[in-house]
């Protein structure tokens, strides 16, 4: 492994996946408690692996002192082949996951998702193996049919705006208390879907959420 990567500097790379190419950004914690893979909100709305709050919730993770990777789904920046509508979307996640569990070998693997990477992570975690939990950020519950979280198995945070219009904390509860085991949700007042203004602040609940996760 290249010193920059093993003394946490951020790494551009290209990952093989069914698609083609995939573009991601890997920080090495040295020494690491876990691993987490980061997944951007919905290509065709803007999201890329450069969204603030994958971009943050990133940083952060890594001082915590996990090994981390955010990555560009199918069609996105410079990942090859086009968008599949959340099909094709979930095999990004089990490739990239695959490949992060090849560098960080014994580590617990979270899978922390935003939005429609929150939807593609969590359907990936409840067919492949080697996934410690996800935390799920922006859960948007009006959008995307979550009830494969009560088929998940695993520990499982939700960090949610207090004003999100893709589905409020009180939407977002229930469903939580359907997981097994009970999910914990981490809520940022005022803050719509995208958290404009409260990045940070968001960032710092995935932190929280992950310990929450890891600790199950």
């Amino acid at each position: 492994m290249d010193r920059d990567v093993a003394f946490g500097e951020p790494r551009n790379l290209w990952l093989q996946g069914s698609a083609g190419r995939i573009e991601a950004v890997l920080r090495v914690a040295c020494p690491a408690t876990a691993a987490a893979l980061l997944a951007h909100p919905h290509p065709l709305h803007g999201g890329t692996l450069h969204n603030p709050v994958i971009f943050h919730a990133d940083r952060e993770l890594h001082r915590a002192g996990l090994t981390t990777m955010r990555f560009n789904f199918r069609g996105v920046g410079s990942s090859e082949g086009r968008h599949d509508e959340g099909r094709g979307e979930v095999d990004d996640v089990a490739s990239s996951s695959s490949w992060l569990r090849g560098i960080a070998p014994g580590l617990p693997l979270l899978l922390v998702g935003f939005s429609f990477g929150a939807w593609c992570s969590i359907r990936h975690a409840i067919r492949g193996d080697g996934v410690a939990g996800v935390v799920a950020i922006g859960l948007a519950v009006r959008r995307y049919p979550f009830t494969e979280v009560q088929q998940l198995a695993r520990p499982i945070a939700v960090v949610q705006g207090s004003e999100d219009e893709f589905g409020t904390p009180e939407e977002v509860r229930p469903l939580l208390e359907s997981a097994n085991p009970e999910g914990r949700l981490y809520v940022v007042d005022g803050a719509s879907h995208l958290f404009p203004g409260q990045v940070r602040e968001a960032a710092t609940r995935v932190v929280e959420a992950a310990r929450f996760v890891l600790q199950q």
